[in-house]
């Protein structure tokens, strides 16, 4: 009974955790959706101003200049030029009286404000203006629209004047200096009002960041503990297995029966770690492909911690997608089979692919990754197995350095391939050195996990011996290290 409740509550906890990551990868989706239309209508209200402010600057000079002119050509001009605000304006309006979307799109579009902006410039105007400092900010576009329809009425007495009677030049220079007045206060308000969209924006930023981060860190922890049930229940499963054996040595029958159950068991662990590794790549992906997005946006923006945060979050993302690839691969190793029939390919392909997926990690940590496998060189090795050690072996250089270099390149001598991979960093330890050449010599690739708490190195000496290969380790302190896989080259 013990063991049928303690099943139970093993599927519970999966469950628990498939809820979790779920909800963790919806709620992401939907805050980085919510940042990158933020985003584009912060700086589209920006935009905006700059139309509005150039819009009655223009309309302010060609009013001063029929003032003094009595040109027609400069009223038509003043005209012209002061739809650009008014246009602003009558989308200000129908927006906050709740009026149709297509005037708010025809004042936005008589603003000089670009077509595609126009859906997220409503939406965070709808969404967002009891914000207060949204609520701020429409308060001072509603002031700077006062003093434009001060400055067309203004415009509209100069023209009745003109029409009428001839202005001498103590009234010209009265008006000029009432118009240079409402340009000045105009000016206050545009100022005010495109500080107040830029702070504002950037404190949104900022609280999504640490609501990504959260998340992010969810999912880690999520599919960490995971994996750690996963492994203790595989562990389990072996001690019940030689504990079966010690039990059943004398009947053969039972014995065989037991293994094969055993095996199937086995079998169906490995199949679930594939398939949970599965359904949490696709989102991963899109996750690390909003994340790089994000952090090219913030590249415009002069807030810093912002900067630090987005190139955070998008470098913990695209290692934890990493990580998963590579552990789907190293599942598809044992549901596949381990010895199956390989194709000729280019090394130097393979290994191209892997450079090109940790060049963004590489580069974080100012690490150059270079490709010197010959181009002619062709191997059977299976793809799948190599493609898991080298995307360790590369992972584990870029870990243990910074400002270097990681080379790859091959040697074949007396029919065997040399594939090493090089790096500038850290090194190891003697002490580590001694340890890394025990497990490399160990067979039993099972003691070599028990003995190990991390899959890195374990996993690399596993797949190495399903090759019928050599794992040669040499490392000097703050010189860097070199990893040499030694196998057949067909």
């Amino acid at each position: 009974m013990s063991e049928i409740k303690n099943y139970v509550n093993s599927k519970k906890n999966i469950i628990i955790l498939y809820i979790i990551m779920f909800s963790s990868c919806i709620t992401l989706i939907i805050i980085n959706y919510t940042t990158i239309r933020i985003l584009s209508a912060s700086r589209a209200y920006v935009n905006g101003e700059s139309s509005y402010s150039k819009g009655q600057n223009k309309a302010s000079r060609h009013l001063i200049s029929y003032l003094y002119t009595e040109n027609d050509k400069h009223w038509k001009l003043f005209e012209e030029e002061l739809k650009i605000p008014l246009g602003d304006q009558v989308a200000r309006v129908a927006l906050s009286k709740n009026l149709d979307e297509d005037i708010a799109k025809r004042g936005f579009r008589a603003g000089k404000n670009k077509e595609e902006d126009l859906d997220d410039m409503i939406w965070i105007f709808k969404n967002f203006n009891s914000v207060p400092f949204l609520k701020k900010a429409i308060h001072k576009w509603e002031n700077a629209d006062e003093l434009v329809n001060r400055l067309l009425k203004k415009g509209i007495e100069i023209h009745k004047k003109i029409q009428t009677t001839k202005l001498d030049e103590q009234t010209k220079n009265k008006i000029t200096s009432e118009i240079n007045i409402l340009c000045d206060n105009l000016d206050n308000s545009a100022d005010n009002f495109s500080n107040i969209v830029g702070d504002g924006s950037r404190e949104i930023k900022n609280h999504l960041i640490v609501l990504n981060i959260f998340f992010i860190s969810l999912i880690i922890s999520s599919v960490s503990f995971y994996y750690v049930i996963t492994l203790k229940k595989i562990i389990a499963s072996e001690k019940d297995v030689n504990k079966t054996k010690e039990q059943l040595q004398d009947i053969i029958e039972d014995l065989e029966k037991t293994k094969m159950e055993l095996s199937t068991e086995i079998i169906q662990h490995k199949k679930l770690i594939g398939t949970i590794s599965h359904d949490i790549k696709s989102p991963m992906k899109y996750l690390a492909m909003t994340s790089k997005y994000i952090y090219e946006e913030s590249i415009n923006y002069d807030d810093q911690k912002f900067k630090k945060n987005a190139k955070s979050v998008y470098s913990s993302t695209l290692q934890l997608f990493n990580f998963i690839d590579s552990l789907l691969t190293y599942s598809k190793i044992f549901i596949e089979g381990k010895s199956s029939e390989n194709s000729a390919y280019y090394l130097r392909k393979l290994v191209q692919t892997k450079c090109n997926l940790f060049n963004e990690i590489a580069k974080a940590s100012n690490n150059i990754l270079i490709n010197e496998i010959d181009k002619n060189v062709v191997t059977k090795i299976n793809q799948d197995i190599l493609s898991v050690i080298l995307h360790n072996i590369i992972d584990n250089a870029i870990k243990n350095t910074e400002n270097g270099v990681i080379k790859i390149y091959s040697l074949i001598k007396n029919k065997k391939l040399y594939l090493v991979v090089e790096d500038t960093g850290k090194g190891f330890t003697k002490e580590d050195l001694i340890y890394y050449k025990q497990l490399s010599n160990e067979q039993s690739t099972e003691k070599l996990i028990l003995r190990n708490s991390g899959m890195g190195l374990p996993m690399i000496i596993e797949l190495i011996h399903i090759l019928h290969g050599n794992l040669k380790i040499s490392s000097e302190i703050s010189k860097g290290s070199k990893f040499e896989i030694i196998t057949d080259l067909n």
